[in-house]
């Protein structure tokens, strides 16, 4: 964004809703009043939604597009992070694995798009990401001293950090996970995560570590093949989708600073559409049947087999997990 259009941003961001002036504006950025007029119209071709009433000046009300600035504005913690944002991506992950490959990163930085040619989901399954409608992002996040990882841990930490967000925003909507990253509205799944990693081509140790998160908000006209099992959290949605981005942002550093303690597990088991549920988890070409009776400190699934024996099954190992007496069937 140029940089007239970003100091006006931050003036009217700033001003919390009051409304500015364009002769204050013109004065603090030593700038003429039509060129204050033009760069406001810009920023509204851009996607941001300004109004103006004479007499008062200019009153910031919302962006239709992602935008880096409007998301810092609306954090509510100084977790250091540098955010990028996109009109178009094949995909976040994608995108952070080639940033990775190119620039050393030394704190997280955040991806998001308005859309994804190419979303995709564990397995490389593809998430449905159409434009306007959804949240598409992926946080990238260097491992400092080249930590161990455990993304069970991270996964399950993710969708909790999630939940509790959209929960924030749309309190009348019941949210549900299933085991291993599905968050689920309605009996559908709306969103889920994709965690990967990324190691050094000498030694193999891991580098940095890769979190998506894909978001179906009002999203309409999923594929057929998908219909039955995805859906949109809301039909209607008049919140600014930077908004649910910050808070992600927040919710998640806020849980990733101490997620090897498992802390937020209570509350992913209470949110599981998987537990106490029949189960047919596919690994390989094995399938193992059995009840899911809880989630170990690192995440991992403990199931009973029909022999009564107890199985611990890691999300690595996992290719699809049915829940078949779920009303959930994805």
């Amino acid at each position: 964004m140029a940089d007239h259009q970003s100091k006006i941003l931050h003036e009217l961001l700033s001003s919390n809703s009051r409304y500015v002036s364009g002769n204050e504006l013109a004065k603090r950025l030593k700038i003429s009043r039509p060129a204050v007029y033009n760069n406001i119209l810009k920023l509204e071709r851009h996607g941001h939604r300004i109004i103006s009433k004479k007499g008062l000046g200019y009153q910031y009300q919302c962006s239709k597009c992602f935008d880096a600035q409007v998301i810092d504005h609306y954090r509510m913690t100084t977790f250091p992070v540098d955010i990028h944002d996109f009109r178009k991506l094949t995909s976040t992950n994608d995108y952070a694995k080639a940033y990775s490959s190119h620039f050393s990163a030394d704190r997280p930085q955040v991806f998001v798009t308005d859309t994804q040619t190419n979303g995709r989901g564990r397995l490389n399954r593809s998430f449905y990401s159409p434009a306007k409608t959804g949240i598409y992002m992926s946080i990238l996040i260097p491992l400092q001293n080249r930590k161990t990882i455990h993304s069970g841990l991270i996964t399950t930490g993710t969708a909790v950090c999630v939940v509790r967000t959209l929960k924030q925003f749309f309190p009348k909507v019941e949210f549900r996970v299933k085991w291993v990253n599905d968050i689920l509205a309605h009996h559908k799944k709306c969103g889920g995560i994709l965690t990967e990693t990324i190691s050094s081509l000498e030694d193999g140790v891991y580098e940095n570590v890769i979190v998506g998160i894909g978001l179906n908000i009002n999203s309409q006209g999923f594929p057929t093949d998908i219909q039955q099992k995805a859906g949109s959290i809301v039909a209607q949605n008049n919140i600014d989708l930077n908004q649910i981005v910050a808070a992600i942002i927040d919710n998640f550093f806020y849980m990733y600073q101490t997620y090897r303690t498992g802390s937020f597990l209570p509350e992913y088991s209470a949110l599981s559409e998987t537990l106490g549920q029949k189960i047919e988890v596919v690994m390989g070409n094995q399938t193992v049947i059995g009840t899911a009776l809880k989630f170990n400190d690192e995440g991992a699934l403990v199931i009973r087999k029909k022999t009564g024996e107890t199985m611990t099954i890691s999300s690595g190992e996992v290719k699809k997990v049915f829940l078949p007496e779920s009303p959930y069937h994805g």
